[in-house]
Parts: structure tokens; C-alpha cells; sequence
């Protein structure tokens, strides 16, 4: 059973979100119910990186978590589950999930038509000194391996105070939440859970895709689990069109 990877949040909306006003660039489809889980399971935890980026949004009544990839001043890469019915959104630059510091909200959110990939544009252009490439195109290899990164809770919902990367494994082609094309991958040092949708999957240096789904609804401590992420081709076209990245 696939499980989409993002979290729910068990707080008041109102004591985490102002009004926003965002819109969706296209018809989403209902969520499926999450609740309290694991993320990134095992790895370690990663040096600074300033466009690994923490998304808080709400939907449906309930605040959920994702993780973003800033791709340019006033743009963020992530999942398109994580944007697809989200009535509000948040992007916060800290690393830390304790201090998270003053979020830059969102104005538009937008769904690709082609899988699992969303952007994110900023009220406010929150420029960075160094923004990571992405892949032009990407063909999953067997002989390939990569890197991981989300936030969250680590395995056994134990509590985790930042950002955290793992190494992982190419296996095969294989499908996202929408149907679209995707990676799938199984963990060497880590493995990704619920929190790490629209986090980016790392191949030679360039991200070639982000969190889409688990093989499994829960696969508690286990560092190994196989899961797929959205492969960035079919929406590269796309997100250079709306971002000029």
C-alpha cells in the first residue's frame, strides 16, 4: 500500500497561518487521510543548506508539513499534493524545526499536469546566494545512487531538530500519486516517511525528482524502505516556462 508522504499537524490552523489568499493553477484532486508518522528514517544530519527549505500549509481544516526545494528568489519546487488543495502556505528558510524563524508566505501555488511535482511563488522574493540545479532530464538506472533530504520526526516518531539527509539507491521507473512517471528508490543509510513529500532525490548533483509516495503505509524503523519520487522530465518544460529556471 502507498501512503502519500506528507504530515498532519495536530494544532489549530488560525495559530499557524495568517490569510493568504493563494490559488491553484489546476483542479486537485481530494487528499488522503495522514496522520502522525516518521520521516526521514536513519541518515544523518545534514550541513546547512540554505534552499532546503520547511512548508507548512492548510487544507481541509488541518495543518500538514512538506519539504521544498528553492529554486530561484521568489520560487519553491515540492510536490504537487503538498500544493494541490492547500488554502494557505508558509515556506520557512531555517534548517531548524525548533526555530524555525519568520515564514515568507505564499501568493500562488501551482499543480503540473504531468505527476507529482508542484511550485510554490512567494509573496516576497527571499534571494539566496545559491540555488541547486536541476536535472534537464533523467532515466532511472539501476547502477545509480543518490541523496535524500526532508524534515521531521525520525524513525519511532522520535524528535528531530532540523534538516536530515540519507543515501540511497535507484532501482527502477515506477509511478507517482497522480500517475506520473517517477524513481523508484530503497534506502542505504536512510529512507524517507510521511513529511518528506516534495523533497528532492539528488543524482550526480542535480535533483532529478521530489517525494512523491512509500511503498509502504508505515515502514516504522526501517531504513531500507522503497519509495518513489515524482521524476522532474515530464514537468522540466513546465517549470522553466513559470520560473525561468
Amino acid at each position: 500500500m502507498q501512503k502519500i508522504l506528507k504530515s498532519l499537524l495536530v494544532f489549530a490552523v488560525a495559530t499557524l497561518f495568517a490569510a493568504a489568499g493563494t490559488t491553484a493553477a489546476s483542479a486537485a484532486v481530494p487528499l488522503p487521510p495522514s496522520g502522525a508518522s516518521t520521516y526521514v528514517i536513519g541518515g544523518d544530519r545534514a550541513d546547512r543548506t540554505a534552499w532546503a527549505v520547511q512548508l507548512l500549509f492548510a487544507s481541509h481544516g488541518a495543518v500538514y508539513r512538506c519539504t521544498g526545494v528553492a529554486i530561484a528568489d521568489a520560487w519553491v519546487l515540492t510536490a504537487r499534493h503538498c500544493v494541490a488543495e492547500a488554502t494557505t502556505m508558509d515556506v520557512y528558510y531555517s534548517n531548524s524545526t525548533t526555530e524555525q524563524g519568520t515564514p515568507v508566505p505564499a501568493d500562488h501555488l501551482y499543480a503540473s499536469s504531468a505527476g507529482d511535482v508542484g511550485l510554490i511563488h512567494l509573496s516576497a522574493p527571499h534571494e539566496l546566494r545559491h540555488y541547486p540545479d536541476l536535472a534537464r532530464s533523467y532515466e532511472p538506472s539501476g547502477d545509480d545512487t543518490g541523496q535524500i533530504m526532508g524534515y521531521g520526526l525520525r524513525a519511532n516518531q522520535q524528535a528531530a531538530k532540523g534538516l536530515y539527509e540519507a543515501d540511497v539507491a535507484v532501482t527502477n521507473v515506477s509511478n507517482d500519486a497522480y500517475g506520473g512517471l517517477a524513481i523508484h528508490i530503497y534506502g542505504l543509510s536512510g529512507a524517507p516517511n510521511h513529511g518528506d513529500s516534495g523533497g528532492p532525490l539528488i543524482v550526480d548533483g542535480e535533483i532529478v525528482g521530489v517525494c512523491s509516495t512509500g511503498d509502504l503505509s508505515d515502514p516504522g524503523a526501517d531504513t531500507g524502505a522503497g519509495s518513489n519520487y515524482a521524476n522532474l522530465t515530464g514537468s522540466r518544460d513546465w517549470i522553466r516556462t513559470l520560473t525561468g529556471v
